[in-house]
């Protein structure tokens, strides 16, 4: 029987645009994931890509992405940003439509948290727009997503990069993708928003770092150079050409580490 293999995406910001570049190269390679587990960043790039949205198309829309676009701010205490904006650019991508998350031609699963248990929820069923907006839900940033009862946080509170949640789906290979690994704030923060911004990046890498690997390859992309917060064409194409070079360069030791031949 033909074995499993979850591609695992952690978050990271607008460095998650070289999500886009790995996935670039591992099409050129013709591997494709049986399902594919994201955190933020990582959760809405693989979820655009498991409803079957061509890879094209998803580069082309993420290059229009400005961080100005993504502001809008809200009133109450619950966030220092809706997510109206963040969720109206996701929807253009998906044609203006939601997706049921068990119907999806690769499987999918999204990690969020729980704010009032404390506990990681990993959607793999209902609303494909819910599950990607629960989990880029920045504590302090952007307003909690309410489901019900329940108020869901970035799932990069507790787990940035889920190579334990594709175990759980039923993977037998996992191959993940870091976005950072060598993150340093390598400028003193200006605002509210800078200090919120580092300090969530610090607390993810620590989580990360202390650990257990679940993943059959790891992919560590070099990002330092590059803020979690800057959305424009000119980055988004840099950062997807680092994901396709970085993974190419390792392209050999992926398959190796996968049993591909």
């Amino acid at each position: 029987m033909k074995e499993k293999l979850a591609l695992v995406l952690s978050g990271g910001g607008a460095l998650g645009m070289a999500h886009l570049g790995v996935l670039q190269a591992l099409k050129e390679n013709n591997i494709v994931p049986d399902m594919v587990v994201g955190t933020s960043i990582g959760a809405l790039v693989g979820g655009v890509y498991c409803a079957g949205i061509p890879l094209e198309r998803i580069v082309e829309e993420a290059q229009k992405v400005k961080t100005s676009n993504l502001y809008d701010v809200n009133l109450d205490l619950s966030g220092l940003l809706s997510g109206r904006s963040a969720l109206r650019t996701i929807k253009n991508i998906l044609g203006n439509q939601d997706y049921l998350i068990e119907n999806l031609p690769i499987k999918y699963g999204a990690v969020a948290v729980d704010i009032a248990k404390g506990e990681q929820v990993l959607f793999t069923q209902g609303s494909l727009l819910n599950a990607i907006r629960a989990s880029i839900s920045v504590p302090g940033i952007f307003v909690p997503l309410k489901i019900g009862n329940t108020r869901y946080v970035d799932g990069g509170v507790l787990n940035n990069l889920p190579e334990d949640q594709a175990r759980n789906m039923g993977a037998d290979k996992v191959l993940s993708v870091y976005l950072l690994s060598d993150f340093t704030p390598f400028t003193t923060p200006k605002t509210a928003v800078h200090s919120i911004a580092f300090s969530w990046f610090i607390m993810q890498n620590e989580l990360v770092k202390n650990k257990k690997c679940y993943a059959d390859y790891r992919i560590n992309l070099p990002l330092k150079d590059y803020r979690q917060y800057i959305f424009n064409k000119k980055v988004a194409t840099e950062l997807i050409s680092i994901g396709y070079t970085e993974t190419i360069k390792h392209m050999e030791e992926i398959k190796k580490a996968l049993d591909i031949e």
